[in-house]
């Protein structure tokens, strides 16, 4: 088959290129800046550079309409939230290619953290209880109710927009540097202690084909993995089915989860590919995107272990205390995302894409711990607006 990847930037969309190169596929790569480290793998036929759908959404629709057009791919897998402006007119697209996604306004109500939460009450899964803000007297008034609050917008993602009195984030912004709207109000729940648990599936009508598992021993500022571990576990299994029979679902799917003394929740819903696709055999990942296994669900294995190296070297460089930690997993020979020794160009242009953070914070003036996460994908991200 021929894939095109698009933002090609993400560790997954980098570690999806090299699965299905590595299965005897032919694969391009999409990104809206030429050193994006997944087009410039070993198995990428052709990389492409264009509009960036945040900023130019009808530049970014042209320019992917031409090349699924000029090199006759099959199937379009988009790796962040791209995926809202292609689904948006994917008449157009699917006019050349099939895209693997659902509709938009099923992604809309798994993104939108409100709207997800809604739809786990309605299907009796465990959440935390929630309360909505959408301005700021409301949101001052909610946190109000909790000894202890955790608070967010219904549109973020990566941990980069978070308010909370509690644990190690405590502290890290003001109630006067948040504004809820009712376009994109806050949710409020108690502060909940408890163990990261994620999960990435993929789904065919519905069906989940493949599936896995995974916590974060270590992460980034406390938000996003730098190191992953698979697990085995029904129970996140059971809500990925849940949720993507509920919703018909086509495409990959993450789910974020707490492990508390109580049980497990089910925090917010990612529906896109994240970490789990790391920690995924090739060949199980292969057969799930071809949907070649539709008798059963294929589940990643317990103990695989992948690393970001260039992360555990900074966490260890700009946190002193957690320096033992973060290069005790730097030297365990679990493999590197980027830094495959029969691919190693990707890890040269990561260095080349992180200019982009330094860019961003130039622009905004500003130095803040969520600046390395956003300044990466701030040109690929959707938080409700219109499309245009």
């Amino acid at each position: 088959m021929r894939f095109l990847l698009t933002s090609s930037r993400l560790p997954f969309a980098l570690e999806a290129i090299r699965k299905l190169g590595r299965s005897g596929h032919t694969v391009y790569a999409s990104d809206t800046f030429r050193s994006a480290p997944g087009s410039h793998s070993k198995h990428v036929a052709e990389a492409f550079v264009t509009a960036a759908p945040a900023w130019d959404p009808a530049g970014f629709l042209d320019d992917l309409e031409a090349i699924v057009s000029s090199v006759a791919v099959d199937l379009v897998l988009p790796a962040f939230e791209e995926v809202f402006y292609i689904v948006r007119h994917r008449a157009r697209i699917e006019a050349h290619a099939r895209v693997f996604a659902p509709s938009f306004d099923t992604l809309d109500r798994l993104h939108d953290k409100l709207r997800f939460h809604e739809l786990a009450s309605e299907l009796g899964l465990s959440t935390l209880p929630v309360l909505v803000a959408r301005d700021r007297g409301e949101l001052g008034h909610a946190i109000r109710q909790f000894d202890r609050f955790f608070a967010r917008p219904a549109y973020t993602r990566g941990g980069v927009t978070l308010f909370t009195n509690a644990g190690p984030l405590a502290g890290m912004s003001a109630l006067d540097e948040h504004t809820p709207t009712a376009a994109n109000p806050w949710l409020v729940s108690p502060f909940a202690e408890g163990a990261d648990v994620c999960s990435y599936s993929v789904a065919h009508g519905g069906r989940v084909t493949a599936h896995a598992t995974y916590c974060h021993p270590l992460t980034l500022e406390h938000a996003g993995g730098i190191v992953f571990e698979s697990v085995v576990s029904e129970e996140t299994l059971a809500v990925a089915r849940e949720i993507a029979a509920a919703t018909r679902y086509d495409g990959q799917l993450s789910l974020d989860f707490l492990r508390t003394d109580r049980g497990l929740y089910v925090i917010e819903c990612n529906p896109r590919p994240s970490a789990g696709l790391m920690v995924m055999p090739d060949a199980m990942f292969d057969a799930a995107i071809r949907d070649a296994s539709p008798q059963a669900t294929l589940v990643a294995p317990a103990g695989t272990r992948r690393k970001l190296s260039l992360a555990l070297i900074r966490n260890a460089l700009v946190h002193r205390r957690e320096a033992a930690e973060n290069l005790a997993a730097l030297l365990r020979r679990d493999p590197d995302i980027y830094a495959d020794p029969r691919d190693l160009i990707p890890l040269l242009w990561q260095l080349v894409a992180y200019s982009r953070v330094l860019r961003y914070r130039l622009r905004h003036r500003r130095v803040r711990r969520t600046d390395l996460m956003q300044g990466y994908f701030d040109d690929i991200c959707w938080d409700g607006a219109a499309i245009v």
